[in-house]
């Protein structure tokens, strides 16, 4: 769904979520007559005697039809709020769940597009596209929208700011140097820059410059989760340590509340050795 909203601001619905909604909304919402009909004619005496374990059946399938439903209108409705809008002055994202952003082009560094592979193997639950600024960044929430939403969008940044493809990606978790985590973060490493972000919360920037800037990177000893060894190493930039953990941990919300796992993202080794020779 495209919509233009005034003659330079085109609006962007998240059609490939709403899609996969629909498909499960569609089913229980039949369920729900179907049996809810049955129960109705069950308590209106029109049915014959000796279906009193149907009726149980249908009513169970009714409750549980209904409990899928309610939580899929509320999400229906935020998703018919939410969108993605571009016009020449930047780009505003408001997604479901999340607070509004946006950024002008005035303000952003560059774009990121992680890919089509990326988004298949991460099946889209840590975002598809970033808008990069000094300070911030947007996610442009790409992997919520249907394919050809996406090659327009992708038409559309690249016509207004770089778009860059990372040639080494990671998730990793940022500590400060006594040890404490700072930030879960997303770890880029461009043709000829590092970037360094917040990969939830306030969405900060920590590293977004050249790889000839960085005054030191060095290997250090690995954290342990239990018997998880995450690897890691340490970038000074600015004169300051960013002590970079290459393990994550994700976290999951669903009915029944929230967990969380823990995995290791890489090999320090590989990543002092692309950043090194650039940094001595």
């Amino acid at each position: 769904m495209r919509e233009i909203q005034q003659s330079t601001t085109t609006r962007y619905a998240f059609l490939q979520h709403t899609r996969r909604m629909r498909r499960v909304a569609l089913p229980a919402t039949i369920v729900l007559v179907i049996s809810g009909a049955f129960v109705a004619l069950a308590f209106a005496n029109a049915l014959p005697q000796g279906l009193g374990t149907l009726v149980a059946l249908a009513f169970l399938l009714a409750v549980i039809s209904f409990i899928m439903l309610v939580p899929l209108v509320v999400f229906f409705y935020g998703y018919s709020k939410g969108g993605l809008w571009l016009d020449e002055q930047g780009v505003r994202v408001h997604f479901p769940g999340e607070a509004e952003q946006s950024m002008a082009w005035s303000e952003a560094l560059y774009a990121v597009d992680e890919g089509d592979r990326y988004l298949a193997l991460s099946k889209g639950k840590e975002g598809l596209g970033h808008l990069v600024g000094k300070s911030n960044y947007v996610r442009l929430h790409l992997e919520g929208l249907a394919p050809e939403q996406r090659a327009e969008v992708r038409r559309f940044l690249a016509e207004h700011i770089e778009v860059r493809q990372p040639r080494m990606f990671t998730f990793t978790t940022l500590l400060n140097t006594k040890g404490e985590t700072v930030a879960r973060g997303r770890l880029y490493l461009f043709e000829n820059e590092l970037l360094c972000a917040e990969n939830r919360g306030e969405r900060r920037v920590f590293i977004a410059a050249p790889i000839q800037k960085l005054s030191q990177v060095r290997p250090r000893d690995p954290f342990y989760v239990g018997k998880l060894v995450c690897e890691a190493f340490v970038i000074n930039y600015n004169k300051k340590d960013f002590v970079i953990m290459l393990g994550y941990e994700l976290t999951m919300r669903h009915a029944f509340g929230t967990s969380s796992s823990w995995s290791a993202t890489g090999s320090a080794r590989e990543w002092v050795e692309a950043l090194q020779p650039v940094a001595r």
